[in-house]
């Protein structure tokens, strides 16, 4: 079958136009993406379905569209189909392949592949198909495919231009690694760039200095631009929900205090203080809400501790909760809880925590023209 025919001779943009739907369909980008990345890059089916959120059918179906279009081929290892539990047939690129990931810049996303493939974790089936072995590429595929040392000379020009902007700062060697990994891994200005965080997961690159210093540098200097992410500038986060409670704030803060207060409610509460029980210094407390009790005879309960952390008596707390900025009485009640030792915070309430996007960094159009 195939969905995305090879372009009829009908000019080089409408030529272009094909071929750019046939590599951006969802499937079959996955698809080159795992077998760029693949050790060998010759993934078995069940080796691309277990990198891939997609059904074997469905990537069978795009295996066919690529092979129809001669962008890949089935390599069969006739040695292996006698083998128990060893795949014989893999999917690799063929030569026209090859040239046309080259022309639409797919090999220069090579070491981020590699690098996205290296830092899965395999199930052992997968485990045993990437070391089975197979068939050797063709020598045009296997070069085109290597990721050498000596690939990106045009880099030369852009060298120069950090080591003249930055020449007088310690991390200009680091700043000239990582931007030559940002340009052999094509995060060019049309990319949607990297978070801070994953330069060193998605480069193989060795820096002496703090990623943020070289970051900013490069930034400074005009080679990379910092993005940041479309859409809130904070997000608030319930852990109760493990979602993003943006615009429901307020009421996601009181849902969680509900349950705080149920918690405290539902504590096996005894009348008599502890002997060491802070409290007994204080003013005496109600005896139908005691601040110490637990089964077992021993220890201080929620109440106390958030009586001690607002500096207000134990019958008071509830009061207090449901008082003031939700927000603020609920992440400063739980923190105490958690820092306790004595207690354990339920399951049904949390904080809301606020969290920035990460800033994404890529190469500017002034880095690529020096290139």
């Amino acid at each position: 079958m195939s969905d995305a025919p090879a372009a009829k001779n009908d000019g080089p943009f409408e030529e272009q136009r094909q071929i750019y739907g046939l590599l951006s369909q969802e499937t079959r980008h996955l698809i080159l993406q795992f077998i760029l990345g693949h050790p060998e890059h010759l993934p078995s089916l069940d080796e691309l379905a277990h990198m891939m959120p997609k059904n074997k059918a469905a990537i069978r179906d795009q295996l066919e569209v690529l092979s129809d279009n001669d962008i890949i081929v089935c390599y069969r290892y006739p040695p292996n189909e006698d083998a128990r539990d060893l795949p014989s047939q893999f999917y690799g690129l063929t030569e026209r392949g090859v040239e046309i990931l080259y022309e639409y810049n797919y090999l220069r996303g090579l070491p981020v592949a590699r690098a996205l493939y290296e830092n899965t974790r395999l199930s052992e089936k997968a485990q045993r198909h990437r070391d089975a072995p197979r068939p050797q590429l063709p020598a045009q595929v296997i070069d085109a495919l290597t990721i050498g040392e000596d690939n990106d000379t045009n880099f030369d020009r852009l060298e120069r231009y950090i080591r003249e902007q930055k020449g007088n700062t310690r991390s200009v060697d680091d700043q000239v690694t990582v931007a030559k990994a940002f340009y052999n891994a094509g995060i060019d200005p049309e990319e949607e760039g990297i978070k801070q965080a994953e330069l060193l997961d998605s480069f193989d690159v060795d820096i002496e200095y703090q990623r943020r210093t070289v970051l900013n540098h490069l930034v400074d200097a005009g080679v990379l631009a910092r993005t940041a992410p479309s859409g809130p500038d904070v997000f608030a986060i319930s852990e109760r929900l493990d979602e993003i409670v943006n615009g429901q704030v307020t009421e996601e803060a009181k849902a969680n205090l509900d349950a705080l207060i149920a918690h405290i409610d539902d504590e096996l509460q005894v009348t008599a203080l502890a002997e060491d029980a802070a409290e007994r210094d204080g003013p005496p407390a109600r005896t139908s809400e005691p601040s110490v009790a637990v089964a077992d005879g021993a220890g201080r309960t929620i109440r106390s501790i958030l009586a001690a952390e607002f500096g207000i008596k134990p019958e008071q707390v509830v009061d207090f909760l449901q008082s003031g900025d939700p927000v603020d009485r609920l992440n400063t009640a739980v923190e105490a809880i958690e820092s306790s030792e004595e207690v354990t915070k339920s399951e049904n309430y949390g904080q809301i925590v606020f969290v920035r996007p990460a800033y994404r960094y890529r190469l500017t159009d002034q880095a690529m023209k020096l290139v």
